[in-house]
């Protein structure tokens, strides 16, 4: 099974910053809280559209017949992220943006990772770990590990800070197929299910079909051998009174 490439567009988010020292400074602090806890809320939203969008594709193909569509976005709050130690880059004299990076971590619950495997194993799909290594992604004991790049600027007015993502769609793509994959685990069981009982109930005809292919065959033979032997009697009849007659 291969699942839907995405496209992530971090779109710059915004939160209000009232009541924070920061509204009379020109730059934003890399580890203003307010910010931080913005950065988390980008990281979430990102993580819900991304499931959204592949929620869309699997009811557009009918994959999920069995399921309740809702799991799958729900399964979002599983995925916890935290952040430490935030840099801050550069600080852009010539405008309010400040470029950080902060050491991100995301954990997924080890019984999700777990049923993501046994869904990939039975369509031959790579495992977690292998897909985590084929988008680079530092990958874990069910961690995901990101120096994560972040920009952000505070409106003119001072009173909103904007926080843009640089460097998530690898990761973000890894999370969402994991959770994908998990949620589909159900789907594809039943789906195994009924295609070996169509394959059963396909021999089974075939058999049928075969025994009833086979009495026929007998029944002609036996209705030839019926025929053949009838001939012979009346040949040997025929010549039995052709010797009387010469007789």
């Amino acid at each position: 099974m291969k699942l839907n490439n995405k496209t992530f567009v971090v779109l710059a988010s915004v939160l209000a910053l009232t009541g924070c020292n920061n509204l009379f400074s020109k730059h934003v602090k890399c580890d203003d809280e307010a910010a931080t806890s913005l950065v988390t809320k980008v990281l979430q939203d990102d993580l819900a559209q991304s499931l959204e969008h592949e929620l869309k594709q699997l009811i557009k193909n009918g994959a999920i017949k069995d399921l309740d569509p809702a799991k799958l976005k729900l399964s979002a709050q599983n995925i916890q992220f935290s952040m430490v130690d935030s840099r801050t880059d550069f600080i852009d004299p010539n405008s309010p943006k400040t470029t950080c990076t902060i050491d991100l971590t995301a954990t997924i619950p080890a019984e999700l990772v777990k049923k993501s495997d046994e869904a990939r194993a039975k369509v031959d799909a790579v495992s977690v770990e292998q897909h985590a290594n084929n988008l680079g992604v530092n990958y874990e004991n069910n961690k995901v590990y990101l120096t994560l790049e972040y920009v952000l600027q505070p409106t003119d007015k001072g009173d909103k800070v904007l926080a843009l993502l640089k460097n998530t769609s690898n990761v973000q793509t890894f999370l969402s197929e994991t959770l994908t994959y998990a949620f589909l685990k159900p789907q594809i069981e039943k789906n195994q299910i009924k295609s070996l009982e169509a394959s059963k109930a396909a021999i089974q005809r075939n058999d049928a079909n075969n025994a009833i292919y086979d009495a026929n065959n007998e029944a002609i033979v036996a209705a030839d051998a019926a025929t053949e032997a009838e001939q012979a009697a009346q040949e040997a009849t025929v010549a039995a009174e052709g010797d009387y007659e010469s007789y």
